[in-house]
């Protein structure tokens, strides 16, 4: 550039020597990056050479991350096989309101023999248990195809019923006899909210605890309408049927241990009679739960727990669970401190309504910043709340409460009593018993009690109403 510049200032030679010096100068420089190079290449092909086994192993491991990523997953696999095997057996039960093909409610339910029995929970179908001329039942498998049930058997106290469809050579399913390891996976099949055929998997986690029947914990996504369902093991036996869901949880299941329904199907195999009204046999069972119940909680001296300078009922049964709270607002001028008991042996009957179960409250309620008077109105307050919060329920399936009321002498401390009862239309025999208590014996504090009894036997409960209130006594 600069030589085409200075054209007419210099001669050729002149030219050419600044473009010798200028290639020589580029040269040299040249030189020296070149040998640079060569030495920083001999540097790094022996870094390469010292950690090429690591590269290598990168590059495999790399490799086959891609391959395994590109394989379908075994577990998928598993659960596919299992599904494709299962679904054949698995329907839908569909409560159809009489006059009408419209469905009331659905549920799941299995084939167990090849001449059409099924088993589902009974409170999938006890609409039409309780009320036969009002709904049917519909069983509906995941091809479409359905057809009219009729219901043969009733566990009401593990939630099961056991169904049949006319026909013959149904593909059914198996129950599993063996004994599972915690932790072994299931597959929970059922069609939820329906929407269709649905298989979870989910983990067997052995039985609940502080349960009065045996129940399965499971944990698994089962949703509404997959009651009934059959849980299976990877070789498609059953093991367990879905019942429940823990509403306040995530993924806490609770199955139907599958002995209780081979146990059922084999009662009414040995006894193939159909009933021509449910009722009754439904009424026996609720009664035996109840009798059962409360003598299990009686068969041993009462559980005593200190409340200040009272002694009351504390927990009757390892089926049973404690809770304890104190409320100190400090904008009232009384704290009150409450222990609740209860359990889960109540047994569903219908919707909102259930039976055989016990649980009671304590209320230790302490206003030393009141005059008698205030207090005493405090203690009215709470008395009456509890009594008006009883309410009725629906008067298809009750009556009206009756009670009584009155100050009574308790181990020489006088105690106002308040003992409400009504009974079951569907069940006559069968009570809801509430008692309340609320001693007087100190000016600014009280011990306030409530017993509730659902769905026992007048005698029995009776009986546990006087053992529950022997209990409550002051201690010196």
């Amino acid at each position: 550039m600069r030589c085409a510049a200075q054209k007419k200032s210099y001669s050729r030679n002149s030219c050419e020597f600044h473009r010798v010096k200028s290639y020589t100068a580029i040269y040299s420089a040249g030189r020296v990056s070149f040998n640079y190079l060569l030495r920083k290449e001999a540097d790094l092909q022996a870094t390469l050479s010292k950690n090429l086994s690591s590269v290598l192993m990168l590059f495999l491991l790399l490799l086959t991350a891609h391959a395994v990523s590109a394989m379908p997953s075994q577990g998928v696999a598993q659960t596919q096989d299992v599904f494709n095997t299962g679904r054949a057996s698995v329907l839908q039960i569909r409560t159809i309101l009489k006059g009408s093909t419209s469905q009331s409610s659905t549920g799941s339910g299995f084939y167990v023999s090849d001449d059409g029995l099924v088993i589902t929970n009974y409170h999938v179908i006890s609409s039409h248990a309780l009320e036969p001329k009002i709904y049917a039942l519909e069983g509906v498998g995941s091809d479409g195809q359905g057809g009219e049930l009729t219901l043969l058997a009733v566990d009401v106290l593990h939630d099961l019923a056991l169904l049949q469809q006319k026909g013959s050579r149904f593909p059914y399913l198996r129950f599993h006899k063996d004994n599972l390891a915690k932790g072994t996976r299931g597959f929970s099949f059922g069609n939820p909210q329906d929407i269709g055929l649905t298989i979870v998997e989910g983990t067997y986690n052995g039985l609940r605890d502080h349960s009065f029947y045996d129940t399965i914990h499971f944990t698994g996504a089962i949703n509404s309408g997959m009651s009934g369902g059959p849980v299976v093991t990877k070789a498609g036996n059953v093991f367990g049927i879905n019942v429940a869901t823990m509403v306040n949880g995530q993924l806490i299941g609770f199955l139907v241990p599958a002995h209780f329904a081979s146990e059922l199907v084999e009662r009414w195999r040995a006894k193939p009679i159909v009933p021509l009204e449910f009722q009754p046999e439904i009424a026996l069972q609720l009664s035996a739960h109840s009798d059962a119940l409360l003598k299990r909680v009686m068969s041993a001296q009462m559980p005593i727990q200190r409340l200040g300078n009272y002694s009351a009922p504390d927990q009757l049964d390892p089926y049973m669970r404690c809770w304890a709270n104190s409320n100190r607002d400090p904008k009232k001028f009384y704290e009150a401190s409450t222990y609740y008991c209860g359990g889960s042996a109540s047994v569903f009957v219908d919707q909102d309504v259930s039976a055989g179960n016990v649980s009671f409250t304590h209320d230790l309620v302490q206003g030393d910043a009141l005059d008698p008077f205030r207090f005493g109105t405090v203690l009215e307050s709470n008395f009456k709340y509890t009594a008006s919060g009883w309410g009725e329920g629906n008067s298809k399936h009750f009556t009206k409460y009756a009670c009584h009321d009155s100050v009574v002498n308790l181990h020489d401390m006088r105690v106002k009593a308040a003992l409400c009862l009504r009974e079951y239309r569907m069940f006559p025999g069968l009570y809801d018993v509430i008692l309340r208590l609320s001693t007087l014996r100190e000016d600014t504090r009280a011990l306030q009690t409530k017993l509730n009894l659902r769905g026992v036997n007048y005698d029995s409960g009776m009986a546990f109403v006087k053992h529950y209130m022997d209990a409550i006594r002051w201690n010196d």
